[in-house]
């Protein structure tokens, strides 16, 4: 029954939010200027055929962010996103891979995140993705590599992680600055950006969070 109260909650939330329509109705014009203030994107594949998301939480700057969108517009391009890897990424990814692809690899880097970068504008921003990825898109990350925790981040990840259930909690790992060999037991040397220890820049594409590469790049939704 919870079950499926959850996901009548999710098509309610999409058909209000238009997440159906999001993708032909929603021009994120201001991508670019967002992308300096808070870097995220997707970035080719794991050894698995799973399309990997990569997010610098260390490098958002939630007072640029917000002079150069509204929180709601950000909140609509991250459903956008989301509705372009279940509808184009997966999709793509699974003829790749010969095999039914539907969960991403996630890569959040916390290099420089401390106490004080916990203030009320970024919770805010937090809590509403949240807001999508654990309610609206449900069961889409098969597991989260948390980089670059330093004692700051462990001490907010000690109280966080209290909040989440066992099953979400059982796919996130922590780990500090040495965290090249794990990734690259997991993904391609060529398939990650060199800012994580890998040799692709995508330079001709403004650079790895901004190339959207993948076996997904080129197709269009209908």
């Amino acid at each position: 029954m919870e079950e499926h109260n959850s996901l009548t909650e999710m098509f309610d939330w999409r058909k209000n939010f238009g997440g159906n329509t999001v993708m032909k109705d929603f021009d994120f014009k201001e991508l670019n200027e967002v992308q300096k203030y808070y870097p995220q994107g997707y970035h080719g594949v794991d050894k698995e055929g799973r399309p990997i998301y990569i997010e610098r939480l260390g490098k958002l700057d939630v007072e640029r962010l917000l002079q150069v969108t509204t929180l709601d517009r950000y909140v609509k391009y991250q459903a956008l996103d989301s509705e372009k890897t279940h509808r184009v990424r997966f999709p793509a990814c699974s003829i790749a891979a010969n095999r039914h692809i539907n969960r991403n690899l996630v890569i959040l880097d916390v290099e420089g995140v401390s106490l004080k970068s916990f203030t009320r504008p970024v919770q805010n921003v937090l809590m509403q993705f949240r807001k999508i990825y654990s309610d609206d898109y449900p069961e889409t990350i098969s597991q989260m590599l948390i980089i670059n925790a330093g004692t700051g981040f462990n001490l907010i990840w000690s109280a966080i992680k209290c909040f989440l259930d066992p099953e979400t909690a059982s796919k996130i790992q922590v780990i500090g600055n040495k965290y090249q060999t794990k990734l690259l037991e997991m993904i391609d040397e060529s398939e990650l950006p060199d800012f994580l220890g890998g040799s692709c820049n995508c330079k001709l594409e403004g650079g790895c969070l901004r190339s959207d590469r993948g076996p997904w790049r080129g197709i269009s939704i209908a």
